[in-house]
């Protein structure tokens, strides 16, 4: 300690070397205790953008540009980011282009920074399990390879700490990235971060009708009071895409950039690219005069042409600014006018707008509506597709409800089932599947259970008559229940095992998973019956049958174009036309046409329906429904003899209505007790010569 001892003063210095030991002793506890301190200490605050430029490394396998993680390359995704990183955000929404570098710049970074510096349970939605190996291997993968603190948390060797290709543990978290179709991975594990990619081609009805995905999805985080959820996607259609949607009910804010000429910002938009045009040059096949190669931005205040470094530059100074009210959810949009990338340049995407511009000329609409969807970040309106609502109500006709002008014969019942009601039409099917509504509305009362709530409104309306043109009262001649939803599933299949009996079907039916149309309207059923509340057994001989449906292929016939045999668009009087009372429910036209035919996304030239967000479908459902009886029935199929016989009979009951219970007028077909009989015609005629006797059902 430095201190001068007397000469032979032996106990002074062992006193002094003691108090030097022990002071050894304290530094060395002080620096233990600062070591422990440190590694109980919270991390320090910061930002995700912040975290991704200080740790994160690009390899060559998910980059162009491979080394040191900078914010550089995309200015844009850094605000979102900072959303992602601010503790009072629960919902992030972008809308973006291709080429916008979100999985990158956006999610890989979002989810490395919650394995890293803050570890979380994190689940990732992506349309199908497929994209989320893809993703895994293409992106997740060699980030963790290429960024040590990931690399030193995650094992990425096959089943090493219960690892595999969607599923990855690390310390204090685990992320699943799964399928947007499967419903145990959806629904099974709640999470502090939720993402869901490209919701637009996410399943709306997880297996059938467990629930729309994303909002499942959404539901994982509600356990954490501190969650994010953060949604991200391309949009398709304008009115059914889903993140359309979300971004409508967001903030909505929209990147601004100054003009480097007069300083007034402004929204990049495709209106201020100027494509110039050579007339003293021979004119190209594609291209005409147009010079793709010469195309620049404009400022849409002064009109100065902006060279790619000037938009570059002004992309670096831009920011978003919201243009809605504030919801709880922040909303970004996003156009590849604002990538820095090289395949981003104005003139490769003036280039790519030309090419479009040429195939639209030529009627094929594919690569335009990809252009739009895909570099404006911006969904596409399909104008005429299908009438206007105000068309629909036009056409309106002058019968009341639960009547049935002359044409109208046979009344088919048809409901689709929600969880708090039952939406029900009546079609009249006539000649050569013409069809009236007869009625539309809801019964509403909860559904889970049968023969209670709304079930006992329904089980009344079985026994309700239409009353004819003629006077007749015509009986339901068959009725079918939509059983696809596990919830409710078993009280259809008790309602229809009960309520079935011959000469009146009552059939549970389900829509096929199929989106292109390859499954045809109606088609034999299968042998074996399903209920699994009738008998330990999955096939039953007493169970009820579930009848598949080709939705796809009934709303072609429904809402097709007229060359295809669009129903909808169909008017007057004759085979396939839909008619509809003037005192209908209003809001039965906009459901009536509530889904889309679009591109599909891997393949553009395939179409696929798509339910507009907007509104709901439940009378389109119960119209496809309706289709199918006719289809399973066998009344598509029956010839004028038939439908005479039917007709007259029902005018002879008009003149001769009779007072008791009805007499049966002819032979129906044996009906086992199944609820899902075989389609067997709903009238046999008798021979010419055989007695025809008054009734007052002719089915």
């Amino acid at each position: 300690m430095g201190l001068a001892l007397p000469p032979g003063a032996t106990w002074a210095a062992d006193a002094l070397d003691a108090l030097e030991g022990r002071s050894r002793t304290a530094a060395s506890l002080d620096a233990l205790l600062a070591r422990v301190w440190a590694e109980l200490a919270p991390p320090p605050k910061m930002s995700i953008d912040a975290w991704a430029e200080k740790y994160r490394v690009l390899s060559p396998e998910e980059s162009a540009t491979p080394g040191r993680y900078s914010m550089a390359y995309t200015p844009a995704l850094r605000p979102i980011l900072q959303a992602c990183s601010d503790p009072d955000i629960r919902k992030v929404v972008v809308m973006k282009s291709a080429q916008i570098g979100y999985t990158v710049g956006v999610l890989c970074n979002v989810m490395g920074y919650h394995v890293h510096h803050r570890p979380s349970v994190q689940v990732v939605v992506f349309p199908r399990e497929k994209s989320a190996k893809d993703y895994a291997a293409e992106k997740f993968d060699p980030m963790v390879r290429a960024t040590a603190p990931l690399a030193e948390r995650i094992s990425l060797k096959s089943r090493a700490a219960g690892n595999s290709a969607t599923r990855k543990h690390y310390p204090g978290g685990l992320i699943k990235l799964v399928g947007s179709n499967s419903p145990s991975d959806v629904k099974s594990t709640s999470a502090r971060i939720v993402a869901i990619e490209e919701p637009d081609d996410a399943s709306s009805n997880v297996a059938g009708a467990q629930g729309d995905s994303i909002k499942l999805a959404e539901e994982r985080a509600k356990a954490y009071p501190d969650h994010l959820v953060l949604i991200g996607g391309t949009p398709t259609a304008k009115g059914a895409s889903s993140i359309e949607a979300e971004i409508l009910a967001s903030d909505q804010r929209k990147y601004l950039v100054p003009c480097p000429h007069c300083g007034q910002e402004h929204v990049p938009a495709w209106d201020n690219v100027v494509i110039p045009e050579d007339a003293s040059q021979p004119a190209r096949e594609i291209y005409g005069e147009a010079r793709w190669e010469q195309a620049y931005y404009t400022c849409p205040a002064c009109k100065a042409p902006w060279t790619e470094e000037e938009r570059h530059a002004a992309i670096h100074q831009g920011h978003f600014e919201a243009t809605a009210p504030a919801t709880g959810a922040v909303g970004f949009l996003l156009n590849e006018l604002l990538s820095t990338f090289p395949g981003s340049r104005v003139p490769v995407l003036a280039r790519k707008y030309l090419e479009a511009k040429h195939k639209q000329d030529e009627g094929d609409n594919s690569e335009m509506i990809a252009f739009w969807n895909s570099t404006l970040g911006l969904p596409w309106e399909y104008r005429g597709e299908l009438p206007e609502e105000s068309e629909l109500e036009a056409r309106a006709e002058p019968y009341a409800q639960w009547t049935a002008p002359e044409g109208g014969l046979i009344p088919l019942l048809t409901v689709d089932v929600q969880h708090d009601r039952l939406a029900v039409t009546c079609w009249v099917a006539g000649r050569r599947e013409e069809m009236w509504l007869a009625f539309w509305g809801e019964l509403y009362g909860p559904t889970v259970v049968a023969f209670a709530g709304a079930w006992l409104d329904l089980d009344q309306m079985l026994e309700q008559a239409v009353e004819h043109a003629s006077g007749a009262q015509l009986k339901i001649a068959a009725v079918a229940i939509d059983s696809s939803d596990g919830q409710t599933s078993g009280a259809v299949y008790d309602f229809v095992r009960k309520r079935n009996r011959p000469g009146r079907p009552v059939y549970a039916v389900k829509g096929a998973s199929d989106s292109e149309g390859k499954v045809e309207i109606w088609r034999p059923p299968a042998s074996a019956t399903l209920d699994p509340h009738r008998s330990g057994r999955k096939s039953d001989k007493h169970g009820v049958q579930v009848q598949i449906v080709g939705t796809a292929r009934a709303k072609d016939s429904i809402l097709g174009w007229a060359q295809e045999g669009g129903r909808v668009r169909l008017t007057g009087n004759g085979p396939l036309r839909m008619h509809w009372y003037q005192t209908v429910r209003p809001d039965f036209y906009e459901q009536l046409l509530s889904e889309l035919k679009i591109p599909m996304r891997i393949n553009p030239r395939r179409r696929q329906w798509k339910k507009r967000t907007d509104r709901a479908n439940e009378a389109l459902d119960c119209c496809v429904y309706a289709v199918w009886l006719v289809h399973a029935l066998g009344l598509h199929a029956k010839k004028t003899h038939w439908w005479d016989l039917v007709e007259s009979r029902i005018r002879q009951q008009g003149l001769f209505p009779a007072t008791g219970d009805a007499e049966e007028a002819t032979e129906t077909e044996s009906t086992p007790a199944s609820p899902a009989p075989t389609p067997v015609a709903v009238v046999p005629p008798r021979p010419p010569l055989r007695r025809i006797r008054i009734t007052r059902n002719p089915y």
